[in-house]
């Protein structure tokens, strides 16, 4: 039988991403999918932007490295600990993530309907996951509810070709990786 990995403390200022103590392993794995989704999205934009303004480049490798390295993070038991004992930030955390998609939209345009969407549908389905108490239910409703809400929002579109991966990933942080409980909390 494997013995689970050590534990390392988190420094104070990590904790609402990773909780107060994370697997070496688990941090690892969040920076390295956070570090190389950004500079995809770089490599996608400059693909496909003439003229891509540093700042814009920095704000959107930031959001897809949040994005994508938050998914992980969401999936790992100390962060999934953390917002067990803290119903409140749990709230903030699901209605506090209307910064990416309004951020994207701002530095990129595309269809104002899609970003709505994309915000709407997630924190509603977030916060639908997030009250079913039945943590097995949670799981299988945000799965349904993630599948649902990629099925919509493709074929929406959002007219901006190199963004088209953010709907979906969005919605896996939000709905999947940290709507449902995966250890016991209050």
């Amino acid at each position: 039988m494997a013995q689970p990995e050590r534990e390392m403390r988190v420094p104070l200022v990590l904790h609402l991403l990773h909780g107060e103590r994370a697997a070496p392993f688990d941090l690892l794995l969040v920076y390295a999918v956070g570090a190389v989704f950004g500079v995809l999205a770089l490599v996608f934009a400059w693909s496909r932007v003439e003229g891509l303004a540093g700042w814009k480049a920095l704000l959107l490798f930031l959001v897809a490295a949040d994005v994508s390295g938050g998914a992980v993070a969401c999936f790992a038991p100390g962060t999934d600990r953390f917002y067990a004992s803290r119903p409140g930030l749990r709230w903030l955390f699901i209605f506090g993530h209307v910064v990416e998609p309004l951020l994207l939209f701002l530095l990129f345009g595309g269809r104002p309907g899609y970003w709505g969407f994309i915000y709407v549908y997630t924190v509603a389905a977030a916060s639908l996951v997030n009250v079913i108490p039945d943590r097995g239910r949670q799981q299988m409703t945000a799965v349904a509810l993630l599948v649902v809400g990629t099925v919509i929002a493709l074929p929406i579109g959002l007219a901006i070709p190199f963004l088209a991966w953010f709907g979906p990933v969005y919605m896996l942080k939000l709905i999947l990786a940290f709507a449902v409980r995966r250890t016991a909390g209050p």
